[in-house]
């Protein structure tokens, strides 16, 4: 059985009790980003990667399962069957606005986990040259970073950010896919590995 994403609040009330400076789309972008290279990473390294992007001292033994879960779920999801991929994300009962806002961070902590897995890929096998799929992918990424939406509250501007998230979910799973073919011509089969 698939595990589940954690609750959207409860996870951003833990972010607030842990004092971290960004919100929970970033480190779920951060461990996707991980994902999508193929790297492998110990329990132990993404736990003093994640503390370091969200600028927090450490995280308590009852706290870390529930930020664990964001990596398993994305190495479950793009590496099952179906090869699926679901942003977190705040609930539509949260006003558009910060929902967009949650979507650019979601990319900045994507772009960042890219980069710190494809350096660490890189030093592991030599310089890596991606498809121009995956390049205009990441500058897709890197622009829906910075830009934003007509957050007016309407149906026209629900349905451009419904699109938007669509897009991003196939597209993670488009450089999943390109990434891993890469990586197998070049003779090694980076299934991520499951972190327990």
């Amino acid at each position: 059985m698939a595990t589940a994403l954690p609750d959207h609040d409860d996870i951003a009330d833990l972010f607030v009790r842990l004092g971290a400076l960004y919100p929970p789309a970033e480190l779920h972008g951060f461990f996707v980003g991980q994902v999508v290279v193929g790297e492998r990473i110990d329990e132990k390294q993404l736990r003093e990667q994640a503390a370091q992007l969200l600028d927090v001292d450490s995280f308590g033994d009852a706290d870390w399962p529930h930020l664990l879960r964001l990596y398993q779920v994305a190495v479950e999801q793009l590496g099952g069957d179906i090869g699926a991929m679901t942003l977190f994300l705040p609930g539509d009962d949260v006003d558009l606005d910060q929902r967009v806002s949650a979507v650019g961070s979601w990319c900045q902590g994507f772009l960042t986990g890219f980069a710190m897995a494809g350096k660490q890929r890189e030093k592991n096998e030599g310089a890596q040259q991606y498809s121009t799929t995956v390049s205009e992918v990441l500058t897709d990424i890197a622009a829906i970073s910075q830009a934003g939406l007509d957050t007016e509250q309407s149906e026209e501007a629900e349905r451009q950010f419904s699109e938007l998230v669509s897009y991003l979910e196939m597209a993670v799973v488009s450089v999943f896919v390109e990434c891993c073919s890469q990586a197998r011509r070049a003779g090694e089969h980076p299934a991520p590995k499951q972190v327990h």
